[in-house]
């Protein structure tokens, strides 16, 4: 076979296979369930398969793209947006961590994004629970997760704060002692 013809084989296959892929570049996999993604939609829309924690989820959807670090080709996973849950073997952890689970597990949610990601690379979010609440306020409103300050200036989650805690709601029925802890 003539170098020409050869070069017009690959070319061709290249073009066929590339022709292959949808308009977001997703890559169905071989069970079919979960494709690859190298563009986020937002609002981001997927079932949750994973909790990590009360203020980190995993959803059925994987992200390849150049922020995804570490995570590139995994099921992406979501750290909400302007709360701070308790780390694991504090008191609260599991109790937030139920929550989360109890609100979004196995259910399609909406990630409002900025196209931002954590060190981790975890996408930075706010979930959109099927009932159109929103996660992230829902914890704060019940004492388990603290508005996190440090990334966050809303007004709004702060007003949440202070509600939780003139209530005395989860974490805020604690001694002082309890907020270093956090």
């Amino acid at each position: 076979m003539s170098k020409v013809k050869f070069n017009f084989l690959i070319a061709l296959t290249a073009i066929f296979a590339l022709s292959s892929f949808n308009n977001d570049h997703a890559v169905r996999l071989q069970n079919g369930s979960i494709q690859q993604h190298y563009d986020l939609p937002n609002p981001l829309k997927a079932e949750v398969i994973g909790i990590q924690d009360g203020d980190t989820i995993e959803l059925k959807f994987l992200f390849s793209g150049k922020k995804a670090g570490q995570r590139t080709g995994k099921p992406i996973r979501i750290r909400l947006l302007h709360v701070n849950c308790p780390e694991r073997g504090r008191p609260y952890y599991k109790v937030a961590k139920q929550y989360t689970s109890q609100q979004c597990f196995r259910k399609t949610v909406q990630i409002r994004h900025a196209g931002n990601f954590d060190k981790y690379g975890r996408l930075l979010g706010e979930i959109v629970l099927p009932n159109g609440r929103i996660l992230n306020k829902e914890l704060v409103k019940a004492g388990l997760a603290v508005h996190f300050k440090k990334y966050s200036k809303s007004q709004e989650y702060s007003n949440l704060e202070v509600q939780a805690k003139k209530q005395k709601l989860g974490i805020w029925s604690q001694s002082s002692t309890f907020f270093g802890q956090l």
